[in-house]
């Protein structure tokens, strides 16, 4: 009797926990790829490297608040890079994902001194309850192992306030270091 009693105060616990945890108004949520996208030798030369989709962020919300997104700053925590060229996409969600200009919503700025890539889209973006967005790396044949070892984590500063305090509270990175290096 004891152990069931034990049982259901846990399994009671873990459902109010598991509940709460569910209802955070305000989440992101970044995940690690490590996808080739583009395997022509010739467009490979002509773009600087691989065509990389290194990993997606994605925002969600469970309030009717209006907030706009018009930056996102991730700092890079590996290696010294000199330049990194990068580009930011939106998820379609009728489509998979197509790096194509429909769906670009900038280029990045590489903050050398600081290793930031400065991702400011080109028009502010009102958050709905799912958005995702895609990182897609231009990758020189020199930078691969760097950047494979490697992981880039997201900055609050530049986030809405909601969001501001959802980063400050997790550690959010997409963890290059953590895949498996034989896919890709």
């Amino acid at each position: 009797m004891k152990t069931i009693r034990h049982t259901l105060l846990l399994l009671t616990v873990v459902v109010a926990f598991g509940t709460k945890a569910n209802q955070e108004p305000f989440k992101v949520i970044m995940e690690a790829k490590w996808q080739d996208l583009e395997n022509d030798p010739q467009k490979q030369a002509l773009f600087g490297g691989k065509w990389i989709l290194a990993g997606s962020i994605t925002f969600k919300k469970r309030s009717s608040e209006i907030i706009f997104l018009d930056e996102i700053q991730l700092t890079w925590q590996g290696d010294k890079i000199e330049k990194l060229i990068a580009s930011l996409y939106e998820k379609n969600n009728t489509t998979s994902f197509l790096p194509i200009e429909k769906y670009l919503v900038c280029d990045s700025e590489w903050k050398k001194s600081t290793q930031q890539l400065l991702l400011r889209f080109n028009q502010p973006l009102t958050l709905g309850a799912v958005n995702t967005f895609y990182l897609v790396l231009t990758v020189p044949k020199e930078l691969e192992n760097k950047i494979k070892n490697g992981r880039f984590s997201i900055e609050r500063t530049g986030l809405p306030l909601p969001y501001r305090k959802y980063v400050q509270n997790h550690n959010l990175s997409i963890a290059l270091n953590n895949l498996d290096k034989t896919t890709t």
